[in-house]
């Protein structure tokens, strides 16, 4: 058994264990020894079989990210390449395009009457050069141009054009949140049929099921991160902040989810209405301290959460 499978199974025993426990204390109902993937929902009894369960990264690995959970094969493959690519792609031209230490950008480059292709890349103290590439351009024009090259030359510089699809970055940042959502939680409420229209955006990403406006970037300080339960009356919701980085830059998010309280359509409207509203806006979230409340094996914990959303259905 490799390293990658022996961590695979440490996460299916942990989540199966959170599950069995849930079971049996009478909080949810269902097959016992089992790990539902948690984007469509599909049973597993082991991690191998037709389609297997496989590491997922939240947020993805190449903005640094863990592989804390599992999605079924499909699943992972799908947002990989349908939408997580979309939102790392985006976090690259952002740093490329202020040309940010540790970059490598392709671009195209005019030089008297002939285009070429090049990288420009930024080192760690930001110095910038253009490299060219035979194979990448016609060998005979490319040594024409280089032999000839002198000092003040113009050229033209061109970033290549986009390959992000907006709507995509944004479903990328909902998985992301969701995904955390499901580490911090397990089976206890992700489950609930409120999560029905996240799991339905990030299965069909090339429509738009989720609401908008449904993220922002909040100026708090990089070391605040994790899954909060948003406490206001009538805006009761999961608040989910975590840190992009892309190696040479880090960017907070901040992603509101559901949860059993509230329809989320209208949790945003409200939301998005009092950021119109006030130039500021304080949020009650709780709780501030991430690692105190294990909602994975305390079941102390995980009835106090429960109680707390079942009183907040009956004032909302």
């Amino acid at each position: 058994m490799t390293k990658g499978d022996e961590k695979r199974q440490r996460i299916f025993e942990k989540y199966v264990s959170n599950r069995n426990l849930l079971i049996d204390n009478k909080i949810i109902e269902g097959d016992k020894d089992i790990y539902i993937c948690p984007i469509c929902m599909e049973p597993h009894d082991s991690i191998e079989n037709e389609n297997p369960l496989t590491l997922e990264d939240a947020p993805p690995k190449s903005l640094g990210g863990k592989s804390n959970v599992l999605t079924c094969k499909k699943c992972n493959n799908t947002a990989g390449h349908e939408i997580d690519f979309h939102l790392t792609e985006r976090m690259r031209e952002i740093d490329s395009a202020k040309f940010t230490p540790n970059t490598e950008t392709k671009v195209k480059i005019k030089m008297d009457d002939e285009i070429l292709n090049g990288t420009v890349n930024v080192d760690a103290e930001g110095k910038i050069s253009i490299f060219y590439s035979k194979k990448n351009n016609h060998p005979v024009k490319l040594e024409e141009k280089m032999t000839g090259l002198k000092g003040g030359k113009i050229i033209d510089l061109n970033f290549l054009k986009t390959r992000v699809i907006p709507e995509k970055l944004e479903y990328a940042l909902l998985k992301t949140a969701y995904i955390l959502a499901f580490q911090k939680f397990g089976n206890s409420i992700i489950f609930d049929d409120c999560f029905n229209i996240v799991r339905e955006q990030l299965q069909n990403p090339e429509s738009r099921i989720y609401p908008e406006k449904f993220w922002f970037t909040p100026p708090y300080p990089k070391e605040m991160e994790g899954v909060y339960f948003v406490c206001d009356k009538g805006i009761e919701s999961i608040l989910v902040i975590f840190n992009l980085d892309t190696g040479s830059t880090i960017r907070k998010f901040g992603v509101f989810l559901p949860c059993p309280v509230n329809d989320i359509s209208k949790v945003l409207e409200k939301l998005n209405e009092k950021f119109g509203n006030d130039s500021t806006l304080t949020l009650e979230m709780y709780p501030w301290e991430q690692d105190n409340e294990k909602y994975l094996e305390d079941i102390e914990h995980i009835r106090a959460m429960k109680s707390w959303l079942e009183k907040r259905k009956n004032v909302s």
